[in-house]
């Protein structure tokens, strides 16, 4: 089931604050981006009801935090990422202005990814502050920039980075290191064959990370894994070859216009299209046709 829009920030901030863009419009499944706009009054709440990331986008974040001993400053820059488990999190209070990009993550999504890890259990997790992790940060902000633009590129590519994102999550909200799992199993050859049969018959629709994964009969983080280490690319990387291996035939075979030859091959918009074709091939549809 996907997340609320508002179920993020609808508990966990108190006073003046506002949801600039959501990406429960994305049907996104299991999680949710929000980009919210803070007034410098805003509070953070001692509870928060679902698994969160928060990225601080403003140059400086300076807020009060309420200890026993009295009240300590909180200064954050913009990168900083927030690990925010669900359950208790520390109370503070903003006092400037600050934007910030929340991902949050439902209990199913975080519960069936920490099942993977040994000696591992969600509701163990602990609340860490204002961390600079290169892996994190690079991550959300190609998940930022995917949602900012309109995720262009299809539910599979969000889902993909969510896994990734959820998995460093979970790193980095244990007190105890997280071992490396053994070396992952390719997947059996009957079963890529099935999943590489089932996407040249979807080109044309927003295939999602689950429906490959339910094609081969695994969880989405195994499929991953076992897609990887079979063809040393993602499930995205290799619809995004065929799509484009696609939309190659068309422009040589028929005379259809590039608009519809991107809608053919499962790709949002011409620009799209463009964009992925001359990233994979080095010209443009356009010029690519003219060479055939």
């Amino acid at each position: 089931m996907n997340l609320n829009a508002s179920a993020a920030l609808s508990t966990l901030c108190i006073g003046d604050s506002s949801v600039i863009r959501s990406s429960a419009d994305f049907s996104w499944n299991g999680f949710l981006l929000e980009r919210q706009l803070a007034a410098a009054n805003m509070r953070i709440n001692d509870h928060a009801d679902q698994n969160m990331l928060a990225l601080v986008c403003s140059p400086v974040m300076r807020g009060e935090h309420w200890t026993k001993s009295g009240t300590a400053l909180v200064r954050k820059t913009a990168g900083q990422v927030t690990v925010i488990p669900k359950g208790p999190v520390p109370e503070m209070q903003l006092v400037s202005e600050a934007e910030l990009v929340y991902c949050s993550f439902d209990g199913n999504f975080i519960e069936r990814i920490a099942e993977d890890i040994e000696n591992l259990r969600a509701e163990r997790l602990v609340f860490r502050s204002g961390i600079k992790d290169k892996s994190l940060h690079l991550l959300m902000q190609m998940l930022v920039a995917e949602f900012n633009n309109g995720n262009p590129t299809g539910r599979i590519y969000a889902e993909t980075l969510a896994e990734a994102l959820a998995l460093r999550f979970l790193h980095l909200g244990t007190l105890v290191p997280i071992a490396v799992p053994a070396k992952i199993s390719a997947l059996p050859g009957n079963k890529l064959v099935r999943v590489k049969d089932f996407v040249e018959s979807s080109l044309d629709q927003d295939l999602t990370l689950e429906s490959l994964a339910q094609e081969a009969g695994y969880s989405r983080a195994h499929f991953l894994r076992m897609f990887r280490e079979s063809t040393g690319t993602t499930p995205h990387q290799y619809v995004m070859q065929r799509r484009i291996a696609h939309a190659e035939q068309l422009l040589s075979a028929t005379k259809l216009g590039i608009a519809e030859i991107a809608v053919a091959c499962g790709f949002s918009s011409q620009a799209h299209l463009t964009l992925a074709f001359k990233k994979q091939t080095g010209v443009t549809p356009a010029e690519y046709r003219r060479t055939q």
